[in-house]
């Protein structure tokens, strides 16, 4: 009776150490989902800084540039503060830093000048691979 209880208590702890790895798994496949989304939104995100920056009539490009330097190209970055999963969409809080750069008259030694920061509030939906921007809710969460 004692070999069929140890037998017993082995197979029950086999199946235990299996079941709580297989938990482990699935967090860790969770998580990776999660992080996914997000870098695939923040990609999304970025997307719409950085045209918005390429403009040829952007905000930045209406100030005089440094004496002596011409506005060349800006480079827009983004942080996501907060990612809210609201059924298929998502509403997330976004920082934004967007940083034009000057050359000199002939375009060389280019220079990173005053950068330029927000925070919005956007909707997106997935699509395809990617994600796609819905609204701007920022005025509505702000109440601005």
């Amino acid at each position: 009776m004692r070999r069929i209880h140890k037998q017993l208590l082995a197979a029950l702890s086999a199946v235990i150490a299996v079941g709580g790895g297989s938990l482990v798994v699935h967090d860790r496949m969770e998580e990776a989902e999660r992080e996914s989304r997000r870098e695939s939104i923040r990609v999304a995100a970025e997307g719409i800084f950085q045209a918005r920056a390429d403009k040829k009539d952007a905000e930045w490009r209406r100030f005089a540039a440094p004496t002596g330097r011409e506005w060349s190209h800006a480079r827009a970055k983004v942080t996501l503060t907060d990612v809210e999963i609201q059924g298929a969409r998502a509403k997330v809080r976004i920082q934004e830093i967007t940083t034009p750069c000057t050359t000199n008259r002939s375009g060389a030694d280019p220079r990173p000048d005053v950068p330029w920061a927000g925070q919005y509030v956007y909707v997106f939906e997935p699509a395809g691979d990617g994600w796609k921007f819905v609204k701007d809710v920022s005025k509505e969460e702000f109440g601005s």
